[in-house]
């Protein structure tokens, strides 16, 4: 009986979120299906590197080779 009534509120986090609601209810499987399968933001990848200078270091170096090996038609 709890299974479905988790599967309900995983539900309604998965439409609110595809509706472009903010999240209406504190409950964990809604806002586990709220915020699965959402893009990641930069703090989702700031959040690896010990300070914002380091992660500029690496998206500068990351762009670089990118330039540099890329398909350069």
């Amino acid at each position: 009986m709890f299974d479905h009534l988790r599967e309900r509120r995983y539900q309604q986090g998965c439409r609110d979120r595809d509706a472009g609601f903010l999240p209406r209810v504190q409950d964990s499987a809604y806002l586990e299906g709220y915020l699965k399968g959402r893009p990641s933001g930069l703090d989702d990848i700031v959040q690896h590197f010990p300070d914002v200078e380091m992660y500029l270091k690496w998206k500068y170096k990351m762009s670089k080779s990118f330039y540099v090996d890329g398909d350069q038609g």
